[in-house]
């Protein structure tokens, strides 16, 4: 009898030991499936939201544009003309901003190369792209905004390409400043420190020229024959910068 008792007990220990072992399988395979799951989401979840902003900035487009088509429509029909449009946009931020509809918004994923410009018909779409530029009848200017500031440049104009005059690469910043606030100092450019460099005859021209908005980039160019070399010094504002980039293009020695 005590035989067999033990041998009872032994087998219910082993019994108890095969469940445990069953149980504790089962949580391993829980614990797996859950991690597979979160990460499957966590990969996901970044697809869905480009999906959707391109879902949002699709159907938006659209909508301009035949607002765009409606609008032309009225115009050449001339006075009196009418129409009901429905615009139903609800994602980012819609206004009227000298007499221009914009429509703005904000998203991670890249359906629009930044600091480029495109067209369609009397749609402009930009990314990250802000750059303003216009002409006075002496001064190129660009400027960008940086949150509430805004930084602008004014670059003297001399001759063209067809009618050099005399530059100095010292007197062609005019002006730079943050809102009102001028920065004061002394703008002068040289190759090699050299000083014969700096004075000849030449131009300057902006990129793109006239009165533009929402540009990527925006250069003003400098055409410069000197008695020591020839070249471009060529200067570029960037979108949301509050510097100016400044590079020699173009050198060709008159040694």
């Amino acid at each position: 009898m005590k035989k067999t008792k033990v041998k009872e007990g032994i087998k219910i220990k082993r019994s108890r030991k095969k469940k445990a072992e069953v149980w504790i399988s089962a949580i391993l395979y829980t614990l797996v499936a859950t991690m597979a799951l979160i990460l499957i989401l966590e990969a996901g979840v970044p697809i869905l939201e480009r999906l959707k902003d391109t879902t949002t900035f699709t159907k938006t487009k659209e909508a301009l544009l035949n607002l765009d088509e409606h609008i032309q429509a009225v115009a050449n029909e001339g006075e009196g003309s009418q129409r009901v449009v429905n615009l139903d946009i609800k994602d980012g931020k819609l206004s009227v901003v000298d007499n221009q509809i914009v429509w703005e918004f904000e998203t991670k994923s890249r359906i629009v190369d930044p600091r480029t410009s495109q067209n369609i018909g009397n749609l402009v779409i930009t990314s990250n792209a802000n750059v303003r530029t216009y002409e006075t009848e002496d001064n190129f200017v660009v400027q960008t905004s940086i949150k509430n500031d805004t930084f602008t440049v004014r670059i003297n104009k001399t001759g063209s390409e067809e009618n050099w005059q005399e530059i100095n690469t010292s007197n062609l910043i005019d002006r730079m400043s943050f809102n009102d606030n001028i920065l004061d100092g002394t703008f002068s450019f040289s190759i090699n420190n050299v000083p014969e460099s700096t004075i000849g005859l030449g131009y300057t021209m902006m990129v793109p020229p006239g009165n533009n908005t929402n540009l990527g980039r925006a250069k003003i160019i400098a055409h410069v024959n000197s008695t020591y070399a020839e070249y471009d010094l060529e200067f570029t504002l960037e979108s949301y910068a509050d510097f100016l980039i400044t590079k020699v293009k173009n050198f060709v020695p008159n040694n």
